[in-house]
C-alpha cells in the first residue's frame, strides 16, 4: 500500500503534546506513504494555551472540509482545546491516538462518513492493544 494517496473532502487533524502527533503521522508515512488530508498541530511547553488556540483557530477558519481530530489524551490541553472550539465548528473529537488508529481512519477516510470513522477509530484502540506477553506465552505453552 505504500505510496497511496487518497483525496478526500475529509481531513484528519491531529492535536497533541509535544511533537508527538507530528512524528506519529511521520511514523504513519513510513507504512502508506504520504498522506494526503492530514494535519498535526503540537501544543509546545513554551506555548500558552491561548497560543495554541490561536493556532488551531487559525487552520480550522482556513479549512471548510469536514474534520475528525484526533487528540492524544481526553482532558489535556489539546483536548480542552478543540473541544472548546467545537462549539463553533462541526469536528468530531477522539481522544487516545495512536498509529493503529491513524492508520484506519486514514485508510478509511475516503469511503465512510466521519460518524463511521469515529466507530473505526474507538474499535482501534480497543482491537491494537494487546498483552503480547500473555499471547507468547500462550502460543509456546500450546
Amino acid at each position: 500500500m505504500k505510496g497511496v494517496r487518497i483525496l478526500s473532502s475529509k481531513n484528519i487533524l491531529v492535536l497533541t503534546h509535544g511533537k508527538f502527533g507530528e512524528e506519529l503521522v511521520k511514523s504513519a508515512e513510513m507504512i502508506v506513504g504520504s498522506l494526503e488530508n492530514v494535519n498535526a498541530l503540537s501544543l509546545m511547553p513554551d506555548m500558552s494555551a491561548e497560543e495554541f488556540r490561536s493556532i488551531v483557530q487559525e487552520f480550522l477558519d482556513e479549512t471548510k472540509d469536514e474534520i475528525i481530530c484526533l487528540v492524544d489524551m481526553f482532558g489535556g490541553t489539546p483536548s480542552n482545546t478543540i473541544m472548546y472550539l467545537s462549539q463553533k465548528y462541526d469536528i468530531t473529537i477522539i481522544s487516545g491516538v495512536n498509529l493503529p488508529m491513524l492508520l484506519e481512519v486514514y485508510m478509511n477516510l475516503n469511503n465512510e462518513t466521519i460518524e463511521n470513522l469515529a466507530d473505526i477509530a474507538l474499535e482501534t484502540i480497543i482491537e491494537s492493544g494487546k498483552n503480547v506477553s500473555k499471547l507468547l506465552s500462550k502460543e509456546r505453552s500450546d
